[in-house]
């Protein structure tokens, strides 16, 4: 029998097998953490390269990616575990850059959930996912419910900066909590609590300041660490001017959007977004105060910008910046260059009407329109020059009944009037984390 043969063994043969059994063991073993370190070394690989396709804005491939990612990594660990929830972070990262905010919301209430359970709820990492719930909630408008998920992240951060040791890990810490209060004063402001908004945003700013110090007008060095954080606070300055709008402020909320541009000025290229929007909240400002000087030489140099370059989104507000120009020389009487103007935006949307491509129709009939009114005037006015000497030796336009200082009603370009631009700050969310 099978016993009786088994029994009949050397110690030798029971030594023999023994090594066989702890050698196959041993090889198992080694093939294990082989196959460990290339599951590893793939996952670190798609996840550079899902980064990479989120810098360079292909959105629903990155999706796809930290899909493939988290499928993986599911076949290894179970629901609840610390590296699912990370996987589902980026997932919702990912969605929010594609808009895809409905997707974006069910993937980070799950990380959140996740990463919960598995770290503990005053962890950094929930800190994070709580962040980009609260973002995701102010896309959605659900302004009441981002309120308490920041205010959770609150907690969070002040936690952390409790048990922070001084140096690195403290100015992270200082970091994290001024993203929190920024994000925290952006609720505020969409729920018209300008008063805590204002609070919240000077808590944050004190935040950025004991982080990476007082901005001084350039950084330390081309690759200084510090840029993202002084990014931050430049956004931040900039929703500082924005309540000085709401309240009518105007001096006070153009001193705000002056300070900011000077830092993105450092930062940013000229061209980019951010400048942009700045400036025409400054321009705007302006020409609410009724300063259309400063107002034209602000939109001359944003549509000169524009024009020269290479992004989409900045030629496409070339059109926008033209017809505040071509306002504001009309209020200041300066009717050939507002003419030249004119023709210049004729010849775009002409072009633009034959191709197809964006503009309505109507934006050329008034085009049209206004070029007709401002060519009379030209015929029937003196130059440029005679006409504003006239004006300022108090004579008014000897032409008309027009008074000296009022505006010369014969061309009604109201409804040009500058609208009010976007504003020009972001939410201040995380990167993504390897899984």
């Amino acid at each position: 029998s099978f016993t009786d043969t088994f029994s009949t063994k050397s110690a030798d043969d029971y030594d023999h097998f023994s090594r066989i059994t702890d050698y196959s063991s041993a090889k198992s073993q080694e093939s294990s953490e082989a196959e460990n370190k290339r599951f590893e070394k793939d996952l670190k690989s798609r996840h550079r390269n899902a980064c990479k396709e989120m810098d360079n804005g292909k959105y629903k491939l990155a999706i796809q990616s930290f899909e493939g990612i988290l499928a993986d990594l599911l076949t290894r660990y179970d629901m609840n575990h610390e590296r699912i929830g990370t996987a589902l972070h980026n997932i919702a990262v990912a969605n929010l850059r594609a808009n895809e905010l409905s997707d974006a919301k069910d993937a980070i209430e799950e990380a959140f959930r996740i990463r919960k359970v598995a770290l503990g709820a005053l962890h950094p990492k929930v800190g994070d996912s709580l962040v980009e719930f609260g973002i995701i909630l102010m896309a959605l408008k659900e302004n009441d419910r981002a309120l308490k998920v920041f205010l959770e992240a609150l907690e969070v951060r002040e936690e952390g900066m409790t048990n922070a040791k001084e140096g690195p890990e403290r100015q992270q810490g200082q970091l994290h909590l001024a993203k929190v209060l920024h994000n925290l004063g952006c609720v505020y402001t969409e729920l018209d609590q300008f008063d805590a908004a204002q609070e919240t945003y000077n808590k944050a700013l004190e935040q950025q300041k004991a982080s990476f110090g007082e901005w001084n007008g350039k950084l330390r060095s081309k690759g200084d660490s510090t840029k993202p954080g002084f990014l931050t606070m430049a956004s931040t300055i900039c929703n500082l001017a924005y309540i000085e709008l709401e309240r009518g402020n105007h001096d006070s909320a153009i001193g705000f959007l002056n300070d900011s541009l000077e830092i993105q000025k450092v930062l940013l290229e000229a061209d980019n977004k951010l400048i942009l929007t700045t400036m025409q909240n400054i321009a705007y400002v302006h020409c609410l105060q009724s300063n259309y000087g400063k107002a034209k030489d602000i939109y001359m140099e944003i549509a000169k910008l524009q024009q020269e370059s290479y992004v989409a989104y900045a030629k496409r507000g070339w059109h926008t910046s033209i017809k505040n120009l071509i306002y504001c020389q009309l209020r200041l009487f300066d009717f050939e260059s507002a003419f030249d103007n004119l023709r210049k935006l004729e010849d775009v949307l002409s072009t633009q009407e034959q191709t197809g491509t964006s503009a309505p129709s109507s934006d050329l009939q008034t085009t049209h329109e206004l070029m007709g009114e401002v060519n009379f005037q030209l015929a029937r006015l003196p130059s440029i020059t005679e006409y504003t000497q006239r004006l300022l030796v108090g004579q008014g336009c000897v032409l008309c009944e027009c008074q000296p200082g009022e505006f010369h009603d014969a061309v009604d370009a109201e409804s040009w009037f500058p609208k009010r631009p976007t504003k020009g700050s972001k939410m201040s969310g995380h990167r993504m984390s390897y899984a």
